[in-house]
């Protein structure tokens, strides 16, 4: 396995990495062709913000996983990583207090107008009336972005004694309440506050969230604070408002271009500008860079999945151990259907049915897309929008009732006016289990070879099958037979002990009064 690591991370997180066995590159500074030419010799990419996986480095790639030491993924086409199973991870917890620090910081810097003053006195000049500043206890601080980073600089801001107000569609009051935070609108933070500051991710709704229009309806004594993402902030706005002094000051750690060669910004004396700066202290880059190796370790080893960007959805903890069974019925209904698919209905009942779904559907066609398509590279990650683009329905549904079973996942395949089904369930005491085959009765253990054979219950077939099998050496582990009544149709279920030639697959068929017979392979 080879690791490329494109952006310096911390030495720990090398380390760990080659501990492991995998074979790492340390190559910073490479540009989007520089990176496309090198990027198919390896498996793991990871960056920080300096690097940009664009379309043309991923698709150059074979990677498996792209891995972001830190939190923000706009250097990093999250649409083409998807379509391609590559699984993006960030790394958002190891830089939370540095950048929540760096925004208190600068806060005060606008406040007492240090930078200014340190610039004054390095010119021999003693002017103290010129600097006079502003207290920040008593004033208004409005959080736009009340996620990680944003609670932080909340906490420190409340013991600073100001009045704490947030803008965050996506929080709940409950969150608020813990925080001791005011939630509000956008606009009537932006009236209140001496202090705006932005701590949300760059995305196409939060892209100029704020321009001429928001500006405008600050205070004339009020400032604005991006150390978030370049962009959030459109720059051309915030130049006008600060020339015109609409505002009283800014202060940016994060540019649109970086670094803002030429940024007219760059003139004004009533803003505060640093290199994006907000990870950048000794313990933040110690603590993403191991963060972000741990996962990537995790991930290729064990298949854990930890802040992942583009799963279809988070990971609940108690629904991970139902995605391994949902994939072996993905598995098995599409090599019973031995046909392209049409619809595929998942249903999952019982306490599932009060979780969020969307892994167990993506586990499904993930097993199935594995076996019916050549695509190499299917997993839960890209795995229904490859059933959509291949022009298969995928249907989810829930419901509270499942019968004798704690949870139960079922799986129904139509295609060509005939529906193939599969139902699977998790024990405590005996694992992953598949407990019906077409609405008949069953307890297989997922793992191995298998035949099943369509047949009507009749004296003699057990043995006609055990003969040809025999015959062509073939061993049979376990057998079962799901049959709704005695003398009726009815599904023999063989274990067998090794894969089943096409030749021998044929014999089993000509035997007569069987209807059918289906090598599985799980």
């Amino acid at each position: 396995m080879k690791v490329l690591v494109a952006d310096e991370i911390s030495k720990s997180g090398l380390e760990m990495l080659r501990a492991e066995g995998y074979e790492v590159d340390v190559k910073t500074g490479l540009d989007e062709a520089e990176l496309s030419s090198v990027i198919d010799d390896y498996e793991v990419l990871i960056v920080r913000s300096a690097t940009k996986a664009t379309r043309k480095v991923i698709e150059s790639s074979r990677l498996r996983v792209i891995g972001r030491a830190g939190i923000g993924v706009d250097n990093i086409d999250v649409a083409a990583a998807t379509e391609r199973g590559i699984l993006v991870m960030n790394a958002p917890s190891g830089n939370v207090v540095s950048t929540a620090e760096l925004t208190i910081g600068v806060i005060f810097a606008l406040a007492r107008r240090i930078a200014e003053a340190d610039a004054s006195m390095r010119r021999g000049e003693w002017k103290r009336k010129e600097f006079k500043g502003t207290q920040v206890a008593g004033k208004t601080l409005g959080i736009v972005g009340l996620g990680r980073v944003g609670a932080e600089v909340a906490k420190r801001a409340a013991a600073l004694g100001t009045t704490v107000i947030a803008y965050d569609p996506l929080v709940s009051p409950e969150v608020g309440v813990k925080l001791h935070v005011r939630l509000v609108s956008l606009e009537r933070l932006l009236q209140e506050s001496d202090f705006v500051s932005m701590h949300t991710p760059l995305t196409p709704q939060t892209k100029d969230l704020i321009g001429r229009n928001e500006l405008a309806k600050m205070k004339k004594t009020a400032v604005i604070i991006n150390c978030a993402r370049g962009g959030v902030v459109n720059e051309d706005a915030l130049f006008e408002a600060l020339s015109q002094k609409a505002i009283a000051g800014a202060a940016l750690d994060v540019y649109i271009k970086e670094p803002p060669k030429d940024s007219p910004l760059l003139t004004l004396p009533n803003i505060v500008l640093t290199p994006h700066l907000g990870a950048t202290t000794l313990e933040a880059q110690e603590e993403v860079g191991a963060e972000i190796a741990e996962q990537i370790i995790a991930y290729l080893k064990d298949n854990v999945i930890k802040n992942a960007i583009n799963l279809p959805a988070e990971l609940d903890p108690e629904i991970v151990p139902y995605m391994p069974i949902a994939e072996k019925l993905g598995t098995l209904t599409s090599q019973l259907g031995q046909c392209s698919a049409g619809k595929i209905e998942v249903s999952c009942r019982g306490e599932l049915a009060q979780k969020d779904i969307r892994i167990i559907t993506a586990s499904v066609m993930t097993g199935m897309l594995k076996a019916m398509s050549e695509e190499h590279n299917v997993n839960y990650i890209n795995a229904v929008e490859l059933a959509k683009d291949r022009g298969i329905e995928v249907v989810s549904s829930t419901s509270d009732e499942a019968g004798q079973y704690k949870n139960l996942i079922r799986v129904l395949l139509n295609a060509n006016g005939e529906t193939t089904s599969a139902a699977g369930t998790l024990y405590l005491d005996k694992g992953p289990r598949i407990v019906e085959i077409n609405g008949s009765i069953v307890d297989i253990e997922p793992e191995g070879n298998f035949l099943l054979i369509g047949h009507e219950d009749k004296p003699g077939m057990i043995g006609s099958v055990g003969t040809v099998l025999g015959s062509n050496d073939v061993n049979i582990a376990s057998m079962e037979v799901a049959r709704k009544k005695a003398r009726g149709p009815a599904t023999m279920i063989l274990h067998i002990d090794e894969e089943l030639s096409p030749e021998t697959l044929e014999k089993v068929r000509a035997i007569p009064n069987l209807k059918s017979a289906t090598y599985i392979r799980l």
